[in-house]
C-alpha cells in the first residue's frame, strides 16, 4: 500500500512538472512551483526527487521507454521498407505529442538523431537500437535499394533526413504537422530529389 501511494505522488509531480516545463521552459522553473502545482509541498517533493533536473531525467526516461516500446511493436513488421515508414511515423506521432518537452530536451543539448553523443548512456542505448533497426531494415530490403553503400551509411542517411525533418519542425515552433512528413522522408531516401 505504501508503495502504491509512493507511485501515485511521484506520478502527480511528474505530470506537475511536465505542464510546468511545458508552460514556463526549464530554466525558469523552480521547484516551488512544481510542488505547487502537484499539490504537494516543497519538502515532500524533495522525498521524491533531489532536483528538478532529477524530475526531468525521469520524465525523459519514461518517454524514451514509451518510443522504445512503440518503436518495437513495429520492429515485427514483414516489409522491410515498411517498416523503415513506420519507424519515421511513430517518432514523428511520439515527437509531436511531446512538442514542448522535446524542445527542451533539445535546448538542454541533446540531439536524439546524432548516433555518435553519449552523454546519457540511456540515450545512447537508445541511439544504437534505432541505428540497429534502421539499417537492419534497410539490409533486409535487398535490391529494393542502393547496393552500393553499406546498410549502415543508407542508416545514417535516413537519420540525417529525419533529422533535418525534426530541426524544422522545431525552428517553425513545433506546430502541427510533422507526422504528414513520413511520406517525404520516405520518398526522397528511396527516390532521391530529383523531379520526377
Amino acid at each position: 500500500m505504501r508503495e502504491e501511494s509512493r507511485a501515485v505522488y511521484r506520478q502527480a509531480i511528474v505530470e506537475a512538472a511536465m505542464r510546468i516545463f511545458g508552460q514556463t521552459g526549464f530554466h525558469e522553473t523552480k521547484i516551488a512551483d512544481i510542488a505547487t502545482e502537484a499539490g504537494v509541498a516543497t519538502g515532500t517533493l524533495y522525498n521524491y526527487f533531489s532536483s528538478k533536473e532529477e524530475i526531468f531525467q525521469s520524465i525523459l526516461e519514461d518517454g524514451r521507454a514509451r518510443l522504445a516500446a512503440a518503436l518495437a511493436q513495429h520492429a515485427i513488421v514483414e516489409d522491410p521498407l515498411t517498416r523503415l515508414r513506420e519507424v519515421v511515423r511513430v517518432m514523428f506521432e511520439f515527437l509531436e505529442e511531446h512538442g514542448v518537452l522535446f524542445t527542451i530536451y533539445m535546448q538542454l543539448g541533446a540531439n536524439p538523431m546524432d548516433f555518435r553523443r553519449c552523454d546519457d548512456s540511456g540515450d545512447e542505448e537508445f541511439r544504437q537500437q534505432l541505428l540497429g533497426l534502421i539499417a537492419g531494415s534497410i539490409a533486409e530490403a535487398g535490391d529494393r535499394v542502393r547496393g552500393d553503400f553499406p546498410a549502415q551509411t543508407l542508416a545514417w542517411v535516413f537519420g540525417g533526413l529525419m533529422h533535418g525533418a525534426i530541426t524544422d519542425w522545431i525552428v517553425g515552433g513545433c506546430q502541427p504537422g510533422l507526422r504528414t512528413k513520413t511520406d517525404l522522408i520516405m520518398e526522397i531516401f528511396l527516390n532521391g530529389a530529383t523531379p520526377r
